[in-house]
């Protein structure tokens, strides 16, 4: 008889089994990646996913410009770049938003859905960011930001995956 699965060791792992969540926003911000490749020429300087953890919202920014990237907090010439490219908005729209209705849905029963998300977010963009999708784009700025944050702790936390995961020394 074959092993029982183990049940989810908590509700934003059950939430995240249940959702995708991770394939489905690094599919998703691939695509928006792409679309922003063909539509804005050059490499971004500066990429975030762009979140407000207590509604589950994140948005792809985008800074084409190293100064604006550089800034404090950066400056985003395409603070939510999957509105602005039409192939992306229909995506967003239809694949993540259920996903989002469901998070905001059952996030008031579980206080450790923001953190789970913040955590999923930066995993997600440490693992893009060793798979070689910024590859283009040396020195570009990866941040993962939550709206009036303090960005100097949240490029710490990201900083601690991407050590964690061995792109750090």
């Amino acid at each position: 008889m074959p092993p029982t699965p183990s049940p989810p060791a908590t509700p934003w792992d059950a939430f995240l089994a249940a959702t995708g969540l991770e394939a489905l926003l690094r599919e998703l911000t691939l695509h928006t990646l792409a679309e922003a490749r063909r539509t804005w020429p050059g490499a971004p300087a500066g990429f975030a996913f762009n979140c407000s953890a207590a509604w589950g919202d994140v948005h792809i920014s985008l800074a084409s410009d190293p100064a604006r990237a550089a800034m404090e907090p950066p400056d985003w010439e395409h603070e939510c770049a999957e509105a602005e490219l039409p192939a992306s908005a229909v995506l967003w729209r239809a694949r993540y938003e259920p996903v989002r209705e469901r998070y905001e849905a059952e996030r008031v029963q579980h206080a450790s859905y923001p953190e789970g998300f913040l955590g999923t977010l930066r995993h997600l963009l440490a693992r893009m960011e060793r798979e070689g999708v910024f590859a283009d784009a040396p020195g570009i700025r990866l941040l993962v930001t939550e709206v009036d944050a303090d960005t100097a702790v949240e490029e710490a936390a990201l900083a601690q995956v991407r050590r964690n995961l061995g792109l750090l020394a």
